[in-house]
């Protein structure tokens, strides 16, 4: 019961906190403060003007923090009652580690002078720091309070009509509404909220500033910017609109669920009557900040509406919980694919040269179409062997809720197009290392799995190539720096695969795929290769140093990192029975998912 309070209270203070610094930004308060964490060095400096409102969002953001560490103390102290208690401690923890995280990225903000992709991330951060704070109070409520009994009607309805892409569209509804709203801010810090105008005479259509006429599509590459918010914006509204209409329909009979299920339109609605009031009136604070508040509201009871239909869904259903919508993303593989687009992302983002937003963007889009395609036909490849393997078998192609073929002309479709793509519209070098990656994932690393544990190292080639192509997609060349990037990856994934293989050998077993805990004294064999790897990675991780003249804070956060990543590595050394040493790999894998963000996080704020 006192997690559910402390996380309700934290819920609307995380929501002022987001509002508040909409208005640090409106009102260009934002450097009023020059230094970090204190102010003009004090803790309370002359709380007035643009210095309160600065000063002010970072003393409510240290309550906000505060009540995080409550949630975590709360939910220690329960933490053994059931395995639910302790999953809301894990939870707790994590929703810690992100409000952790979010101060550091607004201090940077203020160190660094307001950097753009800084103070976007600044802003996503929040709402997933948001979205996980709904989450634990939902999670908290349940416990506390059983599940609210429905009338038969809807049960029979539910039992009768329910299909999984109900809930699945609330899902992809909100994935793209976060991206709009990730792009909708980078637009803003990038100094484009303005580029079509102010006024009622821009608020639907821009000004192009060549001749000073009001067109569909300007010709500058910031008005051009700006309309793609908007068009696309367009979109999210008529998908949201949709699926949010589509669940109230179906739930007729239950007035707090369809409640739930109607809400989202109307946020997003306001959203856009408060978008276009932004210009309309010239970008004035109040319908500048009411814009931010129905983006967050809107993604807050998308997210909400979500787990109240999950919950819905887990009372009534022990079958088949996908759709066509949720079988096409496991086919891409999300959780791999996502690692890879985001390194991808680092390099562009790295990149010395200055970045053309369009041909960046392109050029993300065209190698995340690679990297799902690549996926989607490795699935079509490997279908008999995902069988064979507890984690795999649910696929869509090994639990046949897929034709094969579908999958086959899915990926090949993206590969076919994406590849000459970024031949043609990015650069030819980027377009061959994709090339390269494609057939080194597919032909050579697929079949060698089950020939060889030396298919680790081939496979390790296409995963560290992406950050390359999106150092290329930039700079058009590989030069010392690319290379630098290829081997933090190509090193970095081998101890975490040898980790993957340590704790999942019977797996591989089964499905015949060679990996070395399965030879004689394995586990062993294993431990060592974990542990020179990791070496090896401690002295990848500093060549940005030698090599792009990364900053000494770049420095500093590679060493200590990598060390402690080593350290944690000798641990196995310790572990003598195959449970033990299961959990440790299982830990050092999960430790990597953590090691490489923060690596390259370092990398883009301190390069």
């Amino acid at each position: 019961m006192r997690l559910k309070n402390l996380s309700l209270l934290n819920i609307f203070f995380t929501f002022a906190l987001i509002m508040w610094g909409a208005v640090v930004h409106n009102t260009q308060s934002s450097l009023a403060c020059p230094d970090w964490p204190l102010c003009y060095d004090q803790v309370f400096p002359n709380m007035e003007g643009a210095i309160l409102i600065e000063h002010g969002h970072r003393l409510l953001a240290s309550f906000v923090g505060l009540l995080t560490i409550g949630m975590v103390f709360f939910s220690f102290q329960e933490r053994k009652k059931s395995d639910a208690h302790l999953h809301l401690f894990k939870a707790s923890a994590l929703a810690l580690f992100l409000v952790i995280a979010q101060g550091a990225l607004g201090g940077i903000t203020v160190i660094y002078k307001l950097p753009t992709i800084v103070s976007t991330s600044h802003l996503g951060l929040s709402l997933i720091y948001f979205s996980f704070i709904v989450y634990i109070h939902h999670m908290a409520s349940k416990i506390a309070k059983p599940a609210r009994e429905l009338s038969q009607k809807v049960k029979d309805n539910i039992q009768k009509n329910w299909k999984p892409i109900v809930r699945h569209g609330i899902l992809f509804s909100l994935a793209l509404l976060y991206s709009q709203i990730l792009l909708g801010a980078f637009m803003r810090h990038a100094g484009a909220g303005a580029a079509c105008g102010l006024g009622p005479n821009s608020a639907f259509l821009c000004m192009d500033v060549t001749n000073w006429g009001y067109k569909f599509w300007p010709s500058m590459h910031p008005s051009q910017l700006h309309m793609i918010h908007r068009y696309y914006g367009v979109f999210v509204f008529m998908i949201v609109s949709f699926f949010s209409v589509k669940t109230y329909h179906f739930f007729k009979g239950d007035k707090i669920l369809r409640a739930a299920s109607i809400l989202p339109f109307i946020c997003v609605s306001a959203q856009v009557v408060f978008g276009i009031m932004t210009i309309w009136l010239n970008m004035s604070v109040l319908p500048t900040t009411l814009h931010l508040a129905g983006a967050a509201l809107s993604l807050i009871s998308l997210w909400k509406l979500n787990l109240m239909m999950k919950d819905v869904e887990d009372s009534f259903f022990l079958g088949n919980p996908h759709s066509f919508l949720s079988d096409v993303v496991d086919l891409t593989k999300p959780k791999l694919s996502l690692l890879v687009m985001v390194t991808a992302m680092v390099g562009t983002l790295i990149a010395p040269d200055k970045i053309n937003f369009f041909k960046a963007f392109f050029a993300f889009v065209l190698i995340t179409m690679v990297v799902i395609g690549a996926a989607a036909l490795n699935c079509y490849i490997e279908r008999e062997v995902d069988k064979k393997m507890n984690r795999t078998k649910d696929r869509p192609l090994p639990s046949q809720r897929m034709r094969p073929r579908t999958a086959l002309i899915f990926g090949s479709l993206l590969i076919l197009f994406s590849i000459p793509a970024l031949c043609i519209f990015v650069n030819m070098v980027t377009g061959i290392l994709a090339l390269i990656a494609a057939a080194f994932y597919l032909y050579a690393y697929t079949p060698m799995k089950q020939k060889s544990e030396l298919a680790v190292y081939i496979g390790a080639v296409p995963g560290a190539l992406p950050p390359v192509m999106g150092w290329t997609a930039v700079t058009g060349q590989v030069d010392i720096m690319a290379v630098t990037l290829f081997l933090i990856l190509f090193v970095w994934q081998l101890p975490h695969f040898l980790a993957i293989s340590l704790y999942h050998a019977d797996d591989y077993g089964n499905a015949n795929i060679k990996v070395y805990p399965n030879l004689k004294r394995g586990f062993f064999i294993t431990k060592i290769g974990i542990f020179v790897f990791t070496g090896f990675l401690f002295v990848t991780s500093l060549l940005p140093t030698y090599f792009s003249q990364a900053s000494f804070i770049y420095t500093r956060a590679a060493f200590i990192l990598s060390g402690a990543f080593l350290i944690y590595s000798a641990f196995g050394f310790f572990k003598k029975d195959k449970d033990a040493e299961r959990q440790w790999a299982r830990n050092y894998f999960l430790g990597s998912l953590f090691y490489l963000p923060l690596l390259l996080i370092a990398l883009i704020f301190f390069k």
